[in-house]
């Protein structure tokens, strides 16, 4: 009967150490995993954040070469408005020039009292 009682014991006391393993095996496999669970995450997460810096890279890289072929067009529209403006003005400030002095030189003759007649004296 001891013999019967001790066989039983045993048989307990293993049953005991392998569901203790068991639990201890399922415990790692669970810590295990969790852990996976979290690195895939993360690098999931990172290369998302990778793949949203190179795609807002290449937008504000878009963005600032638009602004920079705008800018060169307005600047090279706004030269050659400036340019077309000098040349009106300064053939305007030619003509006025012209018109004030032939209007000058007109009324500059006729104050200084010269005489513009001119006799032919034949003979």
């Amino acid at each position: 009967m001891t013999a019967i009682c001790a066989i039983i014991i045993q048989k307990w006391w293993r049953g005991t150490l392998v569901r203790r393993t068991l639990q201890q095996a399922t415990i790692y496999a669970l810590v295990i995993q969790k852990w996976w669970r979290y690195a895939f995450t993360r690098a999931q997460e990172r290369r998302r954040i990778i793949a949203l810096v190179i795609y807002i890279w290449s937008e504000k890289t878009t963005v600032l070469l638009q602004s920079m072929l705008r800018m060169w067009l307005m600047k090279t529209r706004y030269k050659k408005y400036q340019r077309a403006a000098q040349v009106i003005q300064s053939n305007w400030r030619l003509y006025s020039f012209r018109r004030e002095s032939s209007l000058y030189a007109l009324k500059s003759l006729t104050h200084d009292g010269v005489d513009l007649n001119i006799e032919i004296v034949i003979g």
